[in-house]
């Protein structure tokens, strides 16, 4: 049996989701574990109950025999540098988001994994959200027709209470509100609807809350956004809301409308007179224990022994967040931005 071996950048909440994801699954092993704190590396393994060799220098790490996949699950301003690294290393690389904090940064690890040719996928983990399963699959049997509107939006409060809070405030780590949660709305959008976005405007703003005061950038922003057929599109992402975690789906076509897990289709539901509910996991909880990662790394070890590119790989994830970048230019420049950016 095929048995890989994975090495993890990065000993924070998430990078214990990739360990265990990769531990569970039979042809995958976690044989490293780096993190600039060696200590913070041990007691993660020891978390999660795992005996690998344990790393401070990542390039260290790369060297060693045995390491097919990295995992790149370190804050996103050091990306750049450990993801390129990792491609050029030639290892499979599953890299978090965002990306890179830089639309400069972001070119620069798609081309390098491009150049290598390596396997990658980029955790928009909500892509095996079993809701998202359901919905693609409504869209493939026309049950609502041709999308002409969608609107997706991120409401999850990061406040002092959140692992990823001390430096998610940062401008130069957690760039915008876009970039730090709510690229999981525009991914979203980007995968339901299709085509290409040619064109963004986004307003933002900030509450000021006393839990929220510490952000050095506008936690809340609305960005519109038109597609090349001329469908348009609207995602909110407000990471200072005091409420419980929401990711709000609305699916407008042609022959019916797609409410999260609701679905209204006269269609395929005929003499229906209200929304038809499809119980399901829904993608409602900040918690990264909720989150499938499990079939995240499962997807790409497929995508290893099959030879094919993921659906989300880092080429298709540059395009989420090249349309990120824009908006938050929009929104300083308060002009609509056209895509793709120059």
């Amino acid at each position: 049996m095929v048995k890989l071996g994975v090495g993890i950048i990065g000993a924070g909440w998430v990078a214990g989701e990739h360990i265990r994801a990769f531990q569970a699954n039979p042809h995958t092993e976690v044989r490293a574990l780096c993190s600039r704190n060696e200590a913070r590396a041990k007691a993660k393994s020891v978390e999660c109950g795992v005996r690998c060799e344990l790393f401070s220098d990542y390039e260290k790490m790369l060297a060693m025999d045995g390491i097919d996949i990295v995992t790149v699950a370190t804050p996103p301003d050091v990306h750049r540098d450990q993801a390129v690294a990792v491609a050029q290393a030639g290892k499979h690389i599953l890299l978090e988001k965002a990306m890179a904090t830089t639309i400069e940064d972001a070119r620069a690890i798609r081309d390098a994994v491009v150049k290598s040719g390596v396997k990658s996928v980029v955790s928009f983990v909500l892509r095996w959200n079993p809701l998202f399963d359901i919905i693609k699959a409504q869209l493939a049997d026309d049950a609502i027709g041709r999308v002409f509107l969608g609107e997706i939006d991120y409401y999850h409060g990061i406040g002092p209470w959140y692992v990823q809070y001390a430096w998610n405030v940062k401008k130069e780590i957690g760039v915008s509100s876009l970039l730090s949660a709510g690229c999981h709305a525009i991914d979203a959008l980007r995968w339901f609807m299709g085509g290409d976005i040619v064109e963004v405007f986004q307003y933002s703003t900030f509450g000021k809350g006393a839990d929220f005061a510490q952000y050095e950038y506008n936690p809340t922003s609305c960005t519109m956004l038109k597609f090349a057929d001329g469908r348009i599109g609207k995602a909110a992402s407000c990471i200072e809301c005091i409420q419980p975690y929401v990711f709000n789906i609305n699916l407008v076509g042609t022959h019916g409308t797609i409410r999260n897990n609701l679905v209204y289709s006269k269609k395929k539901y005929p003499g229906q007179t209200g929304w038809t509910d499809v119980p399901t996991i829904l993608p409602d909880s900040g918690d990264v224990r909720h989150h499938p990662f499990t079939l995240e790394a499962t997807h790409l070890l497929d995508c290893i022994l099959s030879n094919k590119e993921s659906h989300v790989s880092v080429a298709d994830a540059y395009k989420t967040h090249e349309v990120c970048f824009a908006a938050d230019l929009s929104g300083q420049e308060g002009r609509p931005v056209a895509l793709p950016l120059a």
